[in-house]
């Protein structure tokens, strides 16, 4: 102690050189680390650009000038095609909110029907959702999902009575909620269920429609969903003819008819010809005798009716629809 009472000045000195040379230590090990760190990163870093070169097409920079403009090309297809998957609108409900927007929803759908005399399966119909039309509390996945697909039936519907269809026979939707798997109606679901593309984020609703109408009133139905903004695609579609029962108003037409034998041959065509031994048979229509002055005018006999060669009968239609629409 009295030595370094005697030289502190030197006992301090030593003292930092010791901190000085331990610091100096411990960055050469830290600064190996991390140079050990990098070079393992440079390694790597080479070897992929060795694997980069021996790629075909070489990573030049036409090839990247090119594929950057492909690039830009797929984003501009991607925004174009996103304008034709527009979500349908909604209402972002819940609780009293929801059951406010589910009467008037399917009230406006009934005034429509009737504004556009279009037949429904019953008087107060409610479009896929009965099971929902008087309840008070709803089951889990409710929201935002149905309020979702009556969006969803109100634009398909809409389509659908502006195409003039008649009669509608049903619509159905997939299951979604609690509500929808306790209930045992089968008239008002599919058995598909709505699904989400990983990928894309895309979301899925099938949905299947059943009505009465004529060719024109289905090609104007399909010309609809096709200028729809939304992502209406018509995945399937079953026609058949409709029963005569339930042809309804407006069926069937008659879209042509000819006369009865009244085929004649073109002027100047030979006569038949006949053969030996044999009796010509008498023309299957004789041209009328000729009458002379004053005579009555023959009557039109039973081979002079109209003959219908086009008769255009209703059709029941059945279409299975996606609503597509983008998650993300």
């Amino acid at each position: 102690m009295l030595w370094i009472k005697r030289n502190i000045l030197l006992a301090i000195g030593a003292l930092l050189a010791v901190l000085l040379l331990g610091g100096g230590l411990f960055y050469l090990l830290t600064a190996r680390g991390k140079s050990s760190q990098l070079e393992e990163e440079l390694a790597a870093t080479k070897g992929q650009l060795e694997e980069l070169y021996k790629k075909n097409p070489f990573p030049s920079k036409t090839n990247i000038d090119s594929a950057k403009h492909e690039g830009a090309r797929l984003q501009s297809a991607l925004a174009t095609a996103k304008r034709f998957f527009t979500p349908v609108p909604t209402d972002k409900v819940t609780g009293l909110a929801f059951r406010t927007f589910r009467d008037n929803t399917l009230a406006e759908l009934q005034r429509l029907a009737e504004q556009q005399n279009v037949s429904l399966p019953a008087r107060n119909y409610g479009f896929s959702f009965d099971v929902l039309k008087t309840k008070v509390e709803f089951g889990e996945g409710t929201f935002p999902a149905i309020p979702e697909q009556m969006s969803e039936v109100r634009a398909i519907t809409k389509i659908l009575f502006d195409a003039h269809v008649n009669p509608l026979v049903s619509i159905r939707r997939a299951r979604v909620s609690d509500d929808d798997r306790q209930s045992q109606s089968a008239s008002d679901y599919i058995g598909l269920t709505v699904t989400t593309n990983e990928t894309t984020g895309a979301i899925s609703s099938p949905y299947e429609v059943t009505f009465y109408c004529l060719s024109s009133e289905l090609a104007a139905a399909l010309e609809g969903f096709n200028k729809a903004p939304h992502g209406f695609i018509v995945k399937a579609i079953h026609v058949e003819p409709a029963p005569e029962a339930a042809a309804g108003p407006g069926a069937p037409l008659q879209s042509g008819a000819v006369g009865a034998g009244s085929f004649q041959p073109p002027q100047g065509s030979p006569p038949p010809r006949r053969f030996p031994g044999t009796t010509p048979s008498p023309p299957a229509n004789p041209p009328p005798a000729s009458r002379g002055p004053g005579a009555a005018p023959s009557r039109p006999g039973a081979g002079d009716r109209p003959v219908v060669v086009l008769k255009e009968r209703r059709l029941k239609v059945t279409l299975l629809i996606y609503a597509v629409r983008n998650a993300k």
